[in-house]
């Protein structure tokens, strides 16, 4: 008798235990500990963040967002919208590009930090921004004078250095990847009512910069006072007295409707700064080969593009200011100006001295 209730007795523990061990329900969940409950949510989480991003890069329908603080009707807009018609239309409408002018995701500092941390998908920005990102030889396309002309420039974005340069972002793991270059544009100061001709003209006056580090130390390595300020809020800085000038393409100076509060251009382009169109990097990677190579197809198209309407545009950008009203003033002296800025190369070439002359050797 006691053998048989003893026998009983195991069927029904070892039952309990086949049940318990297939019970995927709350009960299981009840008896592990807290550690273990937080370990199996992480799991479970990064399990789904991976499914669904496979699923987001696989899918029938990608969507990337393009962000941007330049003007609806900037030629750099007009590459984007073109640069997403292309993708769409290679991919046969299975990817789609939102392109976000004027910055209504945000300034640039905000665009670029999103982009970074995969809150964003892409944007356009220039190299002084991604210095201060981490990737310290772009300092070197934004060295005031570093370029001697608009082809010197070209020259050096589209060879061996050029590459060199974007690579840096990809080593130094940023979180970003960088898919190249658009053609550069020529920055001009430019005031409200000082006709600033000579390097003591512009003593003491406030210049409006961007808020990245070349920027601020090239307006004071000229003896003028740096004020960081949004892009978006420059017109009423100028408008106001908050600021006596400031620095932009010609094509900015138009479209951003500068010319109605200022009225000198010193007329003389200190950089030529070329932009450059980011992706996430953790959704570049995630990205079917061939889904790659319709994106850097459509890059490479559009910015074929882009340089056509930018030359073409080029001449009509000093025409229609003069139209306006604004005066372009000689300089009287270049090389003062080259001469005030020259220790900045120093500062900013530490480390890269070799990749410095290359640029300089490449024209």
């Amino acid at each position: 008798m006691k053998k048989r209730a003893l026998a009983l007795l195991c069927t029904i523990t070892m039952t309990a235990a086949l049940i318990g061990c297939g019970n995927n329900g709350a009960d299981s969940v009840e008896e592990e500990t807290p550690a273990v409950q937080e370990d199996a949510a992480q799991e479970t989480k990064e399990d789904t963040s991976e499914e669904t991003g496979t699923q987001a890069m696989t899918g029938e329908e990608i969507v990337l967002r393009l962000a941007d603080v330049q003007a609806e009707n900037d030629v750099e807009t007009q590459f984007e919208y073109k640069f997403a018609e292309l993708v769409s239309e290679k991919s046969g409408g299975r990817i789609k590009v939102e392109v976000y002018p004027a910055g209504q995701l945000g300034e640039m500092a905000d665009i670029l930090n999103s982009v970074q941390m995969g809150a964003l998908e892409m944007c356009r920005t220039n190299p002084s921004w991604l210095a201060d990102l981490g990737a310290e030889s772009m300092n070197l396309l934004s060295l005031p004078f570093i370029f001697e002309d608009l082809e010197s420039a070209n020259r050096v974005l589209d060879g061996e250095v050029g590459d060199k340069i974007l690579q840096e972002m990809t080593d130094k793991s940023l979180g970003v990847h960088g898919l190249g270059y658009l053609q550069p544009s020529g920055r001009y100061f430019f005031f409200v009512d000082e006709e600033v001709s000579g390097l003591t003209d512009i003593n003491n006056l406030k210049l409006r910069v961007p808020t990245n580090s070349l920027a601020t130390s090239m307006v004071e390595s000229l003896g003028a006072s740096a004020t960081p300020i949004s892009y978006n809020e420059l017109y009423s800085s100028l408008q106001t007295g908050i600021v006596d000038g400031a620095d932009n393409p010609l094509k900015g100076i138009l479209n951003m409707s500068f010319f109605e509060v200022s009225k000198y251009v010193l007329d003389m382009a200190h950089q030529y700064e070329a932009s450059l169109i980011l992706i996430n990097d953790g959704f570049w990677n995630k990205l079917s080969e061939e889904d790659q190579k319709i994106i850097q197809e459509a890059m490479d198209e559009a910015g074929a593009y882009y340089k056509e309407i930018s030359d073409a545009e080029l001449d009509g950008y000093r025409t229609a200011l003069e139209e306006k009203g604004m005066i372009f003033v000689e300089p009287d002296n270049v090389q003062e100006w080259k001469d005030a800025v020259s220790p900045m190369y120093a500062e900013y070439s530490k480390g890269y001295e070799d990749l410095l002359q290359a640029i300089i050797d490449a024209q």
